[in-house]
């Protein structure tokens, strides 16, 4: 069985997304790669939700998964259920009326 890895953290900064597993392991990628995020603005790219599987921008409508971003890196081999790197609640708000539960996504 392979490895599996949890998100412990998910932020972003100006020009990059990150994510941080809680055995240490982490990964990004530039805005730059991904045409609805690079146009965004950083009020945009801030309104983010976090699955099982990944990061969605609700407003930009742009998905990215937690596997792709650390196999992209190296640091995990993909999956046929695409889940070497997850996420383990419901969906977790990082902007709005629901900030106080998005402390769990900013760690």
């Amino acid at each position: 069985m392979a490895t599996k890895h949890k998100i412990q953290r998910v932020w972003v900064d100006d020009t990059r997304v990150y994510a941080l597993t809680e055995d240490g392991l982490q990964a990004s990628y530039p805005f730059s790669m991904w045409k609805r995020l690079a146009k965004a603005t950083p009020e945009l790219r801030q309104n983010f939700y976090l699955s099982y599987a990944g990061i969605h921008w609700p407003d930009i409508d742009e998905d990215l998964s937690f596997e792709g971003m650390f196999a992209d890196a190296g640091l995990c081999e993909r999956t046929p259920t695409e889940d070497a790197v997850y996420y383990e609640t419901e969906y977790v708000r990082n902007a709005g009326e629901d900030e106080e539960r998005s402390r769990v996504a900013e760690g």
